[in-house]
């Protein structure tokens, strides 16, 4: 009893973990929310000894996150970008940015499209500052808004992302000139990135490597400026969640409780 009441609330406060962490980030731009998924311990033993083991409890047998489409906001500023279905933008680490830097730089994935650019022209994440990546050739590469100026910053007077994320830029002088296409990734198995905090993640060898394309082609989704996703987050569905993980939580904490107090009488009365 006492055994499969502590899996009982083991499960129910990863649960809890879960559902918190969801709530926390409810207004994170790109997130997704997770869920927790149990088994049956009983049903697992029973693969190996049949009939035997029953009534073990339960397990958390896997937390998967939900890839679904967040709700898109239209805030009209051309410095926000999200995607319209699959794939995830590319940013890298600032050692893209560092001529003198020998090592190889970490890819970032993520669906947050709020952006910056900098001082020199470089279009980067608002607030982790890392640069988005584009496609040039079949390689990443960094985009900068200057590229489209001859290198004059001060030339340029607005930036524009169409649905297959070709970024251009128009001049003082009207001209508009195309400065690279946004890097859209996708991977063989969403699951298996690896979070970073918040909408970024890394990949993994049970990811796979990242597959590059161009948005709005080849199932990727179409790129809308001027816009944000918001986090997956259904508020009142967490809550509701919430108070269940909680009544488990609470429920197998007095089994156990409950179980304590027998076992602590049954060897009180032993050593009478």
């Amino acid at each position: 009893m006492m055994k499969t009441a502590l899996t009982g609330v083991m499960s129910a406060s990863r649960d809890l973990s879960v559902i918190s962490n969801n709530l926390a980030n409810a207004m994170t731009v790109g997130f997704k929310r997770s869920t927790s998924h149990f088994v049956d311990v009983a049903g697992l033993s029973q693969n190996d000894r049949p009939g035997l083991d029953i009534g073990q409890g339960a397990m958390t047998e896997v937390v998967r996150r939900s890839d679904s489409q967040g709700a898109i906001r239209t805030t009209n500023s051309a410095l926000d970008i999200a995607l319209v279905g699959a794939g995830h933008f590319t940013f890298a680490d600032t050692a893209v940015t560092d001529a003198n830097s020998s090592s190889e730089p970490t890819y970032y994935y993520s669906r947050a499209g709020q952006l910056q650019i900098t001082p020199t022209g470089q279009i980067i994440d608002r607030l982790s500052g890392r640069p988005l990546m584009g496609l040039s050739g079949g390689k990443l590469q960094g985009l900068n808004v200057a590229s489209g100026a001859n290198g004059d910053i001060s030339q340029v007077q607005s930036l524009s992302v169409d649905s297959k994320g070709v970024v251009s830029v128009s001049r003082t002088n009207g001209v508009v000139t195309p400065i690279g296409v946004l890097a859209i990734a996708h991977f063989n198995n969403e699951d298996g990135l690896k979070s970073q905090g918040g909408a970024a993640f890394l990949e993994t060898d049970e990811s796979g490597p990242a597959i590059l394309g161009r948005a709005n082609t080849n199932g990727l989704g179409s790129v809308q400026q001027g816009a944000l996703e918001d986090a997956n987050v259904d508020m009142t569905a967490e809550m509701l969640r919430m108070i269940r993980a909680q009544q488990a939580y609470n429920g197998n904490a007095r089994a156990l409780q409950t179980g304590s107090e027998m076992l602590r009488s049954a060897i009180e009365n032993l050593i009478r």
